[in-house]
């Protein structure tokens, strides 16, 4: 007997589970989640897991298939991209959203463990939230606590007093008892672990702190050369989509900045000294004064959800609009958006600069902005010996082309990291034997040294570079994180910050080959409409068109929804002839047993006839009386009197098998 049930404990079952999902998704950075994904990945399972169950799983499947395509396909469309490490991480959104809906005892461990999943998550995407990380702690206990209960009720193993009088008090309190040993037990190993050596302690440079910078995706506001970092994991995913609004086509060698460095280092740069000013909310902001004789260009800028913390504006950019909350360093030419602001189209007029002129001085602040300090650690010796191999001078346009040509021929590019006997990266790029080697970061960070060490200013600049050609217009690009790209900036007066590029041409910003491409990189794409991947391109256009995704949703809901008007098929009963047969076959078999002669599990009336036959123990009444039984139940044939008549005489005879087999033992007594 199984004690009541309390309907409060279940309750609190359920809100419980209900508040440690809610914590779990409030845990997730903003930036990577934003509202429109959120809703389109938990929305369609908590749907699904509300909705009656149907007796086809295949109409079920259908129907989770298109309400997810639906609601990824509107977040697509209205809430912009979604990162890589997001997107991986929001498959887990969808069943951790059909469990806890569904609100089932089997599902409830399910949806714990995945909301705890969530929450790892959101500490992996955006550090440790102690009071999210404690109140989901507090209500995973509770909802432990409650359900350990609600088990005990139903096998048994509470008193049915205890039962009926448990209420959410003790509950919680209990509950409070569990969670505060765990909370202490993290905080103890938390402690301990930050108090273990690391191994890359004894590595990291003895400099300055680095600047600790939340974590962003895309782009980040580290540059770090000794692994990872800013620019070496990227994968594709779509951040910007730049469009020409005089309708010429945006150039293919655009660069985006992002951000920069000026604080070197020989294993990390950083962003170094800023003069941020808070503008607020204004129609237009000019950076500086337009170049005369240099056509003005305009550019509309559409940021999807992995680049919306960035402000990305071309070196050149003489002014800046649509963009409210914005923060702004006009000498550094540096741009943010406050976290609060929603837009995420914003236009700027740029100028692109011929090449500065031989004669034309550098900007005299740049002592000031810190564009000439150099690490503490630089072997000057072993890098001033490169400069003057390669012949570099201290004029800035010969020792950009010096340089450039220098690395060229000294280092190769690779998506390795450089590996050598020197302490640092950088110089295992520039110094070590058969290991030269690096990307668009060891470039940029190797000649931005090498120019300062000749007293040339510059700083690191850091973006997008390249892009692709707009599927729907020919004249936008669009600008994944495959696009990011590293370059050096030299400010000249008058001009501003100058691009060089020290990485070779042919390895600026080529986007990721995909599978199945055929033309070489940077190959000029194919004219629309012509091709023999026409027919492909215009099946893909008709399936994207949003009324079909609409008709599929509607036919798979009516199909799943709809009742059927037949009766569901039950087991045909057995006709009352049937039944009496087998009555008077189960006392034969009975009686069978009590003699010593039972069924064996799983045998049939045919093997248990031969077995019985075969040692000599089956009376010919109980054969005729199997015999008969089977002619009614598999024959077709009715029990008449004289069928009736063979079971009657065959259950006599089992019967009297009886009756000898409890006499034998009186005998064997006297």
């Amino acid at each position: 007997m199984t004690a009541a049930v309390p309907s409060g404990t279940a309750r609190l079952a359920g809100l419980s589970l209900l508040a440690g999902a809610g914590l779990a998704l409030a845990n997730l950075p903003a930036g990577d989640f934003p509202i429109g994904w959120l809703a389109a990945l938990v929305a369609p399972g908590a749907l699904l897991g509300r909705l009656p169950r149907t007796e086809a799983p295949w109409q079920r499947a259908l129907l989770a298939m298109a309400l997810q395509a639906l609601a990824l396909w509107l977040a697509v469309e209205h809430a912009g991209s979604l990162s890589r490490p997001a997107a991986l991480a929001g498959t887990i959104l969808p069943p951790m959203a059909f469990a806890v809906a569904r609100q089932q005892e089997s599902d409830r461990p399910l949806g714990l463990f995945l909301s705890f999943c969530v929450l790892l998550v959101g500490t992996i995407l955006d550090g440790v939230r102690a009071p999210l990380v404690v109140a989901f702690g507090l209500a995973a206990c509770t909802h432990l606590r409650a359900t350990a209960h609600l088990a005990a009720c139903r096998t048994g193993h509470a008193a049915p007093r205890a039962a009926a009088t448990a209420t959410a008090g003790p509950l919680l309190a209990s509950a409070l008892g569990l969670a505060l040993p765990c909370l202490v037990a993290a905080l103890a190993v938390d402690r301990t672990l930050g108090l273990l050596p690391s191994p890359g302690r004894a590595r990291a440079p003895a400099a300055a702190p680095v600047e600790r910078a939340p974590h962003r995706i895309g782009l980040d506001d580290t540059f770090v050369l000794d692994g990872g970092g800013l620019l070496a994991d990227l994968h594709a995913e779509q951040l910007v989509r730049v469009h020409a609004i005089d309708g010429r086509t945006v150039p293919a060698d655009l660069y985006l900045r992002s951000g920069f460095f000026a604080a070197p280092g020989l294993d990390r740069w950083r962003v170094g000294g800023l003069d941020p000013v808070a503008l607020g909310t204004v129609a237009t902001h000019r950076l500086r004064r337009p170049l005369p004789q240099v056509r003005v260009e305009q550019l509309a800028i559409e940021r999807f959800a992995g680049a919306r913390q960035f402000v990305f504006a071309p070196p050149g950019t003489v002014a800046i609009e649509g963009l409210d909350g914005l923060v702004a360093d006009d000498a550094r030419e540096w741009l943010r958006q406050l976290p609060t602001s929603r837009l995420d189209v914003y236009e700027l007029a740029y100028q692109r600069l011929p090449p500065p002129p031989a004669d034309l001085p550098v900007d005299r602040r740049a002592r000031r902005l810190g564009l000439l300090t150099l690490p503490e650690d630089l072997d000057h010796d072993r890098f001033r010996r490169l400069l003057e191999a390669w012949g570099v001078g201290p004029e800035p346009s010969p020792a950009m082309a010096a340089i450039a040509a220098g690395l060229a021929a000294h280092c190769r590019y690779d998506r390795i990291e450089p590996a050598g006997p020197f302490a640092h990266t950088i110089e295992n790029f520039l110094f070590a034997a058969d290991e030269r080697r690096g990307y668009c970061m060891h470039f940029a960070s190797a000649a931005a040294l090498l120019l300062r060490l000749r007293g040339i200013p510059c700083r690191i600049g850091v973006g997008l570079y390249g892009g692709e050609p707009d599927r729907g217009d020919a004249t936008a690009r669009l600008y994944g994180s495959q696009h990011a790209h590293a370059w050096v900036e030299i400010p000249y007066t008058g001009r501003g910050y100058v691009v060089f590029d020290p990485t070779p041409p042919a390895e600026r910003g080529q986007p990721s080959p995909r599978p199945g491409d055929a033309a070489r990189p940077g190959a000029a794409p194919a004219a629309e409409g012509v091709g023999p991947d026409r027919d492909w391109h215009r099946a893909l256009v008709f399936l994207q068109q949003p009324w079909l995704a609409a008709a599929l949703l509607l036919l798979v809901l009516a199909s799943t929804l709809w009742r059927a008007r037949t009766p569901p098929r039950t087991a045909a009963p057995l006709p009352p002839v049937a039944r009496s047969a087998r009555r008077l076959l189960a006392r034969l078999l009975r009686a069978l047993a009590v003699a010593g002669r039972p069924r064996q599990p799983g045998e049939t009336l045919e093997r248990l006839t031969a077995r019985l036959d075969a040692q000599g123990q089956l009376p010919a009444e109980v054969r005729t009386a199997l015999a008969a039984y089977q002619e009614v139940r598999f024959g077709g044939r009715g029990l008449d009197a004289g069928r009736e008549l063979a079971l009657q005489r065959g259950i006599a005879a089992a019967e009297r098998l009886v009756s000898a087999a409890q006499a034998r033992p009186a005998t064997g007594q006297r």
